[in-house]
């Protein structure tokens, strides 16, 4: 029994030892996984810098949890026992602390309670802390129970975070940015005016050209910067980045940071235009690193943010708290357990995710916040922010990893920039800056781009009005503006006025502004955009004068002549005074014209006005047109406008010197007076034009009033001009024809002389209409008639007496002046009239020939390859030189009638003709004389050796059957012999 007994002890001992070693087994895995859970929540604790406490139903505290943070705020105070606000050294606001015992009374939870602690060295600590009531299983009242946080860091860093965004607000206000914005059609770069900042020049924008700029960059860069923009041009990179050194303005080399990218492209996809910006890169380093700093602290310190939290271990996930399941979509925390947070990163993150996680398996760590986009698991891409922490954990290392979803802010911060850029773009471009005032029209705010625009910094505008920078009379002005255009604070646009920059100057700029009310809709002051418009203002300005004046001269035209002359009509009605209108002509202004070319002519013009303006003083000079200049003069009496037209003709009467000549071209002036002549301006012109042509037919040089029979005259001028407009088409134009003899008895051709059968008048010479038909323009209508029927009697007198008789036909400048289209039309008429081009002979004025004398030599050399000859009419009157005789193809020489009329009794008219003959039998051209009218006429010119004239010694014109019964008639002989016994 003592065995049994014994064994059974011994079976029951057996038993209880197996029973503890199971339990201590048991509590031994307990307590690993304590420990594990424990470090795990260290872990998590010292990630998130939380300590826990608890207190009784007095709110005192009765236990405290977290190690470092603890010990770091409270230090060796005791704190057991003592309620937070009591402890020695602990400050809370008072007003919190009120709010909070009112809370503490109703045992609700509160949140946020700042405490703050100086320690012993001086440094301040700021601690948080949370809490809620707590109860025993009865619903009693224990306490509170809570978390605390360290938010020491947190704080510092907001303080922080606002210095250094106030340091980036003036950086970015003061520091040397510039844009840029490449136009590659046109090879043009607009700098803004930072540029200019950065080279050491005056901050002011400018324009410039690709290889100007590149001229610019410092020689080993200048390969970087080509190959940088060509990868962008051909759409190699999207945007392109390059550092270079650039010259200043003292000659030294900075180093900038050049950005950029294609903005347009053409319909072929090739690149249009380049825009980016140019920053001192040492500047711009430096503002980054202090940004990206400044948001990770305080995203890491933002408390209340929706951050996610994954606990991993070989890259498998352990752990996921409801924030993380949130953000990445998942149905709950325990979906994401067991996946691999690889699967979420796309292909181009996983490199750097792969690195970031082999620096954190390595050791243990801590990887700082970055942007990592990311897809959900129901496939949404987001874009997160991620940090991580390893550390050791039941002999393995494990990473925590914290994530905020930043989407929306991403999206929202590139919106923000998108649109602060389009803004700034906009408004650079457009070259205006913002103001805004207050009631009384004092700055309170100005964009940088005033001081480009005044001069002026913001700051040194500010407080003060925009009328204290306008010039004298101009605030009146814009006062009355805003009165009509902007009355009880209504929105205005486009008031221009003027302004005086900081350097002196005076701009014109256009400013547009709204009202600015507040809450309770009173004014406050306005806020809106100006531009300087000074550019814009003096277009118009130019515009407005070249609308108004002679572009030649520079004189009023006959536009602002009328504005003037009504308005010196209405002054002189008012004080009854009398006015003199002057009506200028220039005499020999078409011959000088014809001979020296249009340029001269215009020099001419314009020297005409320069001396006519010292002699007009105050009074309205004006050129109406052509060589026609009017005076507006206030007179006292009709002597005194007589005085004055002849100070106008002295001072036109001296030679002019064109090219190096001297010509004489005087004037001819008619006077109308108001109120005598007329009461308005048109009405004065036309009674001065018509004294003016009454001076030329008196024998120009001179100045003629208007009388009532001046005016009868204009109007049969007139009534004459209509009538020749219609004698063409009225078939009243008709020919006749003067016989050109050799010898003595021989005709061999006739010159063809345009005759008027006017139905009143009767048969009319070219001396009655000629010269009208050449002021009116129909001279060229006249002579293309006139060469048409000539040739057309001509080619049937051929077919009649072939080879008998040549015609002559004049020609006009006008009609010389169409060039091939005249020689092309001769052609025609010889060729339609079968007549060879040897029986035309065309006679040309002096003048007409040396008027364009390159022109017409081209034009004489094709009428000569037609056969035709050419002959110099009036030979010996105009101002021409002989050396063209050796260029032209000049046939005959015609000696005027003037040389004629005393050459059998005046030794020097007739040493004249005999130089003339002379000149032409050297040259090999023939001459023959017009105007002979008598017997010993004629015995001069044979004796000279001139064969061949023409005149009424002979016969008068004849029409076309007088001339054919001569050429037909034998009694030639017998009509000369009578001339000679008469």
């Amino acid at each position: 029994m003592t065995v049994d007994l014994l064994l059974l002890v011994l079976i029951a001992g057996g038993i209880v030892y197996l029973a503890m070693h199971l339990l201590s087994r048991r509590r031994e895995r307990e307590l690993s996984g304590a420990k594990a859970g424990e470090a795990r929540f260290r872990g998590l604790t010292e990630l998130s810098a939380d300590w826990f406490w608890e207190t009784d139903a007095d709110h005192k505290v009765t236990w405290i949890s977290g190690g470092t943070p603890v010990a770091t705020f409270f230090g060796n105070t005791s704190t057991y026992g003592k309620r937070f606000w009591e402890i020695p050294g602990v400050e809370v606001d008072r007003r919190a602390l009120e709010a909070l015992l009112e809370g503490l009374g109703e045992r609700l939870p509160f949140f946020d309670l700042e405490m703050s602690r100086t320690d012993n060295r001086g440094a301040r600590q700021i601690h948080i802390i949370s809490g809620q009531s707590r109860t025993d299983a009865q619903g009693g009242f224990l306490g509170y129970r809570g978390v605390g946080r360290d938010v020491t860091e947190q704080r510092r860093a907001e303080r922080a975070l606002a210095e250094a965004k106030e340091r980036l607000e003036l950086a970015l206000s003061a520091a040397n940015l510039a844009e840029w914005d490449y136009d590659l059609e046109s090879d043009t770069i607009y700098l803004g005016s930072g540029w200019a900042g950065l080279l050491g020049r005056s901050p002011i924008a400018a324009m410039t050209s690709g290889n100007d700029l590149s001229q610019q960059v410092h020689p080993d860069d200048r390969a970087a910067v080509r190959n940088e923009l060509v990868a962008g041009l051909k759409g190699l990179k999207t945007s392109c980045e390059v550092q270079c050194r650039v010259r200043t303005e003292d000659g030294a080399w900075r180093w900038v940071l050049a950005k950029g990218q294609v903005t347009e492209r053409n319909a072929a996809g090739r690149a249009t235009r380049a825009s980016g910006t140019v920053s001192d890169i040492d500047d711009r380093k430096r503002a980054e690193e202090a940004l990206r700093e400044a948001e990770q602290r305080y995203r890491a310190l933002a408390e209340l943010a929706p951050d996610g939290i994954l606990v991993s271990f070989d890259r498998v996930v352990e752990y996921a708290n409801p924030a993380a399941a949130r953000i990445l979509k998942a149905a709950s925390p325990g979906a994401l357990v067991g996946l691999r947070p690889v699967e979420l990163m796309p292909p181009e993150s996983r490199a750097r995710y792969d690195e970031r996680l082999r620096q954190l398996e390595a050791a243990p760590g801590v990887t700082r916040f970055e942007d990592r986009r990311i897809r959900c698991l129901d496939g949404t891409p987001i874009t997160v922010e991620v940090a991580s922490i390893s550390f050791p954990e039941r002999d393995r290392l494990v990473i925590l990893t914290v994530i905020r979803d930043v989407t929306e802010q991403r999206a929202a911060r590139a919106a923000l920039a998108e649109r602060d850029q389009r803004f700034r773009d906009v408004a650079e471009v457009s070259g205006e800056f913002v103001w805004e005032t207050d009631a009384a029209w004092r700055f309170t705010y100005l964009s940088g781009r005033v001081e480009a625009v005044h001069g002026y910094t913001p700051a040194e505008l500010l407080g003060r009005r925009p009328q204290d920078f306008m010039p004298l009379g101009e605030e009146r002005a814009v006062r009355a503006w805003l009165a009509e255009h902007a009355r009880d604070g209504r929105p205005f646009r486009e008031m221009v006025h003027r302004s005086i920059t900081k350097s002196g100057g005076v701009i014109w700029q256009s400013v547009s502004g709204v009202p600015v009310r507040d809450a309770e809709g009173r004014l406050i002051g306005y806020r809106g955009t100006a531009a300087d418009v000074t550019p814009r203002k003096q277009a118009e300005e130019r515009i407005e004068y070249l609308a108004t004046r002679d572009a030649l001269t520079g004189l009023p035209n006959r536009m602002l002549l009328a504005d003037r002359g009504s308005q010196a009509i209405l002054q002189a009605a008012r004080t009854r005074s009398q006015l003199a209108l002057l009506c200028i002509d220039l005499d020999r202004f078409k011959l000088v014209n014809d001979s020296f070319g249009h340029q001269a002519a215009d020099g001419l013009l314009r020297a005409v006005a320069e001396r006519l303006e010292p002699l007009a003083g105050g009074d309205t000079l004006a050129r109406t047109g052509g060589d026609e200049y009017v005076v507006v003069k206030t007179i006292r009496n009709g002597e005194e406008a007589a005085s004055h037209a002849q100070r106008i003709l002295d001072a036109l009467a001296r030679p002019f010197t064109l090219d190096g000549r001297a010509v004489s071209v005087g004037a001819s002036i008619g006077i109308s007076i108001y109120p005598s002549d007329g009461r308005d301006l048109p009405e004065l012109l036309k009674c001065a034009d018509a004294a003016m042509y009454h001076a030329k037919e008196g024998g120009r040089g001179t100045f003629r009033f208007f009388s009532p029979a001046l005016h009868a005259r204009s109007v049969e001028r007139l009534r004459v001009e209509n009538e020749l407009r219609g004698a063409l088409t009225r078939g009243e134009l008709l020919l006749h024809w003067q016989p050109v003899v050799r010898g003595r008895r021989m005709v061999v051709g006739a010159e063809a002389l345009v005759r008027w059968q006017h139905p009143g008048r009767g048969l009319l010479s070219p001396e009655d209409f000629v010269p009208l038909a050449e002021e009116c323009g129909l001279i060229r209508a006249i002579g293309e008639w006139t060469l048409e029927r000539a040739l057309s009697q001509a080619g049937a007198w051929q077919r009649r007496h072939p080879g008998r008789a040549s015609v002559a036909v004049n020609v006009s400048a006008s009609e010389l002046a169409n060039g091939d289209a005249y020689v092309q039309k001769l052609a025609a008429a010889l060729e339609a009239n079968g007549l060879p081009g040897s029986m035309l002979e065309l006679e040309i004025t002096e003048r007409v020939l040396m008027s364009h004398l390159e022109d017409n030599l081209e034009t004489l050399r094709r009428l000569g390859a037609l056969g035709v000859r050419i002959a110099v009419d009036d030979f010996g009157t105009g101002y021409s030189s002989l050396s063209y005789l050796r260029h032209l193809p000049v046939h005959k020489l015609k000696i005027d009638r003037s040389f004629l009329h005393a050459i059998d009794s005046h030794a020097a008219d007739e040493a004249i003709v005999r130089a003339i003959a002379a000149l032409a039998g050297t040259l090999g051209i023939a001459v023959a004389a017009e105007g002979v009218e008598n017997e010993a006429q004629l015995a001069r010119l044979l004796a000279l050796g001139i064969e061949e004239w023409q005149g009424h010694y002979f016969s008068a014109p004849l029409d076309a059957s007088g001339f054919d019964q001569l050429l037909s008639s034998d009694l030639l002989s017998e009509r000369m012999s009578r001339r000679s016994e008469a």
